[in-house]
């Protein structure tokens, strides 16, 4: 849906993508819920003619509002039918769960009007990843039910010993003239003065596990939370388009917001912790890796995506094996879906679990989390789940106990690939081959690397010294075996994966990129692999290609072989920070953020497209981009806390500001609200000529001490940075052991 061609309206499971101008009418289009498309038709008409659009509106994620005409012909100027009379058309929609319209037609004339409102629907109950109609063995009733005033359509659906129970109520909720049931829809006749107006509402409402789900008019929970949660968060004071961008990227987290997930998994809908739908339109229910990595990403913004992410997390991991959903003791959800297809059994993904990638992820959201809020009760609490991940990865996730993880799909509807880039296509040779499974990719071993460094430092916390002892020595293990397993020595980077028979994948990719990220790249190869990152073949001016330009199957449209990731840039940038290698970092936190500023309304798509920016000055989208995207937006914060250099360190009462810089056009910035700890700071920043920003404290509430400080993994430091270097890594007690783990330092 994207760049977008229309119109979409989200909240939590519901979804409405529709022309410009509100009509349900293209393949992909329709009303969903539970990823099914209910309305797979709705189109409106005043005596048998559609409407032109004269403007829209979309006030809110929610919430929608078109005004259409009809001319009247045979008007003269002498009257009493002017030229310029029509009827008017007002729409008023809003979305979460199913839908509610108002329908408003006005006589814009001098002379009474006989009219006929028509609202041609039809419904389908398709699964959102197979619009076409897939194999979903059902047929659709319609039933008009008289006394209700509602038209209904229904399915019961079995296969297997599933059986699939899924309906759609409109509800003529008030109107002028009575609804009247015709072969296409509904239709109302509307007798208008001169000047007059009548007013249809009509409530769509759907059947989900045997309740019924509609929307009200008026401000909500949704709302209201949304109103205060924007008075408190942080936000930018700058010139220029940054401070909007970051706005944007927060809104747009807030808006992803899955209320009924909340209310089934977390018992409530209250805002104290959030699950994140991953982007719409496709991607609505938990996907566990997008959904922890947009919860750490934006953890400036506060902890509450966090806590909801654990706690779904914790509560899907998997209890035993199950082949059909490539489950297995320990391991963690990639993605749940509530489709016809899922419902049925025709797919697993009603609980998948091929990815590799979960268990890491909670690992690092739990320890971020605790790093800006020192909540120690957060870690005890899934203390048992991140081990249990641990364990996983230790024994199914290393099949053949070399040490390394391996993925390889046993269920026969399950994915090929279980990385990061799981479509079928991605893990390629470099002269374009597949590469045979069992494969071992580059970037989940950086993962896991980071993720025993994060479990050695939560064990401390909770005085579990010799499990900590046990976690950092399996880093350090894992370490030395990638490097020498993946380095690659004539192109000074490292290989895409190990293929089946252990042979590397040499591909070039962005894959090697989140070493850098997690710190496991050793120092005199650093420089060199953030070189060949952002070389042309592989940054495109807007950011890193998920493919070199050089390999056989690259593809600036294809998904992750040519395409470029938002959410990868936030790590890479995150790297270059890491190492200190300043210039790298500016020059791609400047481009990803110019990106997002050339794009609609500041935001970022699920990916851009391969395209040089030579020769696209604005960038161009992969097509069919799910816009908004969790970890694109997430991605926006994580770029502004790289760029300013902010790594909190609540436990420790210190926020240190490593090396914080501005690009050309950001001057100066405010940076309000932010939140580490107890504790409440305002923060100001001005450049300097050689891009490095002082700081200013402008507000301090609570117990923070802000320190300027050095890269972790700096390759070169100022003698004050050696200075704070030496302090940090001196520092007794056992959360400053804890904090330099998390840091990549040892203990």
């Amino acid at each position: 849906m994207w760049p977008p061609s229309g119109v979409i309206l989200y909240s939590g499971y519901t979804v409405l993508c529709s022309d410009l101008d509100g009509s349900v009418s293209g393949a992909s289009h329709g009303l969903y819920h539970f990823d099914t498309r209910l309305l797979s038709a709705h189109e409106i008409g005043l005596d048998g003619q559609k409407p032109e659009l004269v403007t829209s509106a979309q006030l809110s994620a929610e919430r929608w509002q078109g005004v259409l005409r009809i001319h009247r012909p045979g008007g003269a100027a002498e009257g009493p039918l002017l030229p310029q009379d029509a009827l008017g058309l007002l729409i008023d929609r809003q979305i979460g769960p199913a839908l509610v319209e108002r329908l408003t037609v006005e006589n814009n004339s001098a002379l009474s009007c006989a009219t006929t409102l028509e609202i041609r629907l039809a419904a389908d109950f398709a699964d959102i990843a197979r619009t076409d109609g897939g194999d979903v063995p059902c047929e659709v009733r319609r039933t008009w039910l008289a006394d209700e005033r509602a038209l209904l359509f229904d399915l019961d659906a079995e296969r297997d010993g599933h059986t699939l129970r899924r309906a759609l109520r409109i509800r003529v909720l008030d109107a002028d003239a009575e609804a009247q049931l015709t072969d296409v829809g509904l239709s109302f006749q509307l007798d208008l003065p001169a000047g007059g107006r009548e007013q249809v509402v009509v409530r769509y409402e759907a059947l989900v596990d045997g309740e019924w789900h509609y929307p009200k008019w008026g401000d909500g929970p949704r709302q209201q939370q949304r109103a205060a949660w924007r008075s408190r968060r942080p936000r930018l004071e700058a010139l220029g388009p940054l401070g909007g961008t970051l706005e944007r990227a927060s809104n747009d987290l807030f808006d992803l917001r899955n209320f009924e997930l909340e209310r089934r998994y977390l018992g409530a809908a209250d805002g104290s912790a959030w699950v994140l739908n991953a982007g719409v339109p496709d991607f609505t229910g938990f996907f566990g890796r997008d959904t922890l990595t947009s919860a750490w990403q934006s953890a400036l913004l506060g902890s509450r995506a966090t806590r909801g992410a654990l706690a779904v997390a914790a509560a899907t991991q998997a209890q035993a094996r199950d082949d059909w959903h490539d489950a297995e003791p320990g391991k963690m959800i990639h993605e749940i879906r509530r489709g016809p297809l899922s419902e049925l059994g025709m797919v697993p993904q009603d609980g998948y679990y091929g990815t590799q990638t979960t268990a890491a992820m909670f690992v690092l959201a739990l320890s971020e989390a605790w790093l800006w809020t020192a909540d120690e009760d957060l870690l005890r609490r899934h203390q048992r789940a991140a081990l249990r991940a641990l364990r996983w990865a230790d024994d199914s996730g290393d099949s053949d106990g070399d040490g390394f993880l391996e993925y390889e799909s046993r269920s026969p509807r399950g994915l090929r690939n279980h990385g990061w880039k799981d479509s079928d296509e991605a893990i390629r040779h470099a002269d374009g081959r597949l590469a045979d499974t069992p494969i071992t990719t580059v970037e989940e071993e950086c993962f896991r690397f980071a993720a025993l460094q994060r479990m050695a430092a939560i064990s401390i916390v909770l005085g579990e010294d010799e499990q900590a002892a046990r976690f950092e020595a399996r880093a350090e293990r894992l370490r030395d075996q990638w490097h020498e397993a993946f380095w690659v020595p004539d192109e000074g980077f490292y290989a895409l994966a190990l293929d089946g028979r252990k042979r590397p994948v040499e591909s070039i990719t962005s894959n090697p990129g989140h070493a850098l990220g997690a710190g496991i790249v050793p120092a005199q190869h650093a420089r060199q692999v953030a070189g060949r990152l952002m070389a042309d073949d592989l940054f495109s001016g807007w950011g890193v290609r998920t493919l070199s330009t050089r390999h056989p199957s690259y593809n600036p449209f294809a998904y992750h072989l040519g395409a470029v990731w938002p959410v990868e840039q936030a790590t890479f940038a995150l790297g270059f920070k890491r190492y200190g290698l300043d210039e790298h970092a500016d020059r791609l936190i400047g481009a990803v953020l110019e990106a997002a500023a050339a794009c609609p309304d500041g935001r970022l798509p699920e990916a851009l497209s391969g395209h040089s920016r030579a020769s696209t000055p604005r960038p161009a989208f992969y097509p069919n981009a799910n816009c908004p995207q969790a970890w694109s937006a997430s991605a926006v914060v994580q770029l502004v806390q790289a760029m300013l250099g902010i790594y909190p360190l609540a436990p420790l009462g210190v926020l240190a500001l490593v090396r914080p810089r501005l690009p050309e056009w950001v001057p100066a910035l405010t940076l309000r609200n932010l939140r580490v700890g107890r504790a409440v700071v305002d923060l100001g920043f001005t450049r300097r000529p050689d891009g490095s920003a002082a700081h200013r404290v402008l507000r301090r509430s609570g117990p923070l001490i802000v320190v300027p400080a050095g890269p972790p993994q700096a390759l070169e430091r100022s003698p004050r940075e050696e200075l704070i270097q030496a302090l940090v890594e001196r520092a007794p007690g056992r959360l400053a052991r804890a904090a330099r783990l998390c840091l990549g330092l040892a203990a």
